[in-house]
Order: C-alpha cells, then sequence, then structure tokens
C-alpha cells in the first residue's frame, strides 16, 4: 500500500469510528427515525457499512479480473471524481440512494451497533489487504465504477469512500440534534 493509501485509509479509519460513536452515543435511540420517513442513525451506519462492503467486492473483483483490463484514467474521470467529493461535501445536500444498493432495512431489522462495528471492521481489513495487494505500477487506473461518478482509479475510490462517510457525518449529527432537543 503507498503511503497517500495509508494515510487515506488512516483518515477512513478516524471518520468510521466517529460516525459509530454518534450512532453509539444515542443508546437505544439509534433505532428511532428523527422523524418518520427519515432514516434512524443505524439505518445511515447500515448503509455505509453496506456501500464500503459492496466496493471492496467490487475491487476484489478487479483485482481478479486482472490488471491488463484497466484503463488508464483520463482528465474526464479526474473532473468527474471531484465533482463528486464536491458534492459530497456540501452541507445538506441530499442525494437518492443508487438503485444499485438497497435502502437500508426497518430499523428494528438492523442488528446492533456492537455487531455492525465488528462487521465493519471485517470489511475494512479486507479493504486494507486489497489495498496491499494493489499493483503499484496502476495506481492511475480505473478500476471501479461509482454509480454516479463512473470510472475511478484505487485512490479516487478509497477518497469517495471517505467523503461518503463524512457527508453521513453530518446527517449523523443532524439525528442527533433532533433526538437530543
Amino acid at each position: 500500500m503507498t503511503h497517500h493509501l495509508h494515510l487515506l485509509v488512516e483518515q477512513l479509519d478516524r471518520a468510521t469510528e466517529k460516525a459509530l460513536a454518534s450512532a453509539e452515543a444515542l443508546g437505544p435511540r439509534a433505532y428511532v427515525a428523527p422523524v418518520p420517513g427519515k432514516w434512524a442513525a443505524a439505518q445511515v451506519i447500515h448503509h455505509l457499512l453496506t456501500t464500503e462492503q459492496r466496493i471492496v467486492q467490487a475491487l476484489r473483483k478487479s483485482l481478479l479480473a486482472g490488471a491488463d483490463t484497466w484503463r488508464l484514467g483520463t482528465l474526464k474521470n479526474r473532473l468527474r471524481s471531484l465533482l463528486l467529493r464536491l458534492a459530497l461535501r456540501l452541507p445538506g445536500l441530499r442525494f437518492k440512494v443508487p438503485p444499485l444498493l438497497a435502502p437500508p432495512p426497518a430499523a428494528e431489522d438492523i442488528a446492533p451497533l456492537p455487531e455492525l462495528r465488528e462487521q465493519w471492521a471485517s470489511i475494512r481489513r479486507q479493504l486494507e489487504q486489497l489495498l496491499n495487494e494493489f499493483p503499484g505500477h496502476k495506481l492511475r487506473h480505473t478500476v471501479f465504477r461509482h454509480p454516479r461518478a463512473g470510472w475511478l482509479t484505487v485512490g479516487q475510490t478509497v477518497t469517495s469512500v471517505l467523503d461518503h462517510t463524512l457527508h453521513h457525518q453530518q446527517q449523523l449529527n443532524r439525528i442527533t440534534k433532533t433526538l437530543k432537543s
């Protein structure tokens, strides 16, 4: 794993820990929607975990397919990745879950947060293992097709996971504020 990817994973670890801590701090209210029709904190955590799991599966599939099938990233890929970053960082901007990813189950059907924490740690270890196996000479090649931004390099993919987590941290903050008032 390159130094840059290692730093991204460290940032992702901190963002994940903060998201989990935000949900856990709510106790049983983590499974209560702040208002009808909105997600509960546990549903947000489930969504983040599921998204990262799907990305790890896609990266694994890409690695198994072989690096000779990957294309060199273009300026268009970089611009789309940058637009994705900006969109995810803008406060208050909301998106619908892409059709490829089912919305989270009802809050009462979601596993307890300690179990989700364990699952997420396992997924993160898988991500780190894939990044360690990633061929260094292919860092500028596109390996993951994002549902909104299109093809991304491995660095852009990890960055998008980080930005996605930070985006939902804003949502967790809103949920906490609503439930505590």
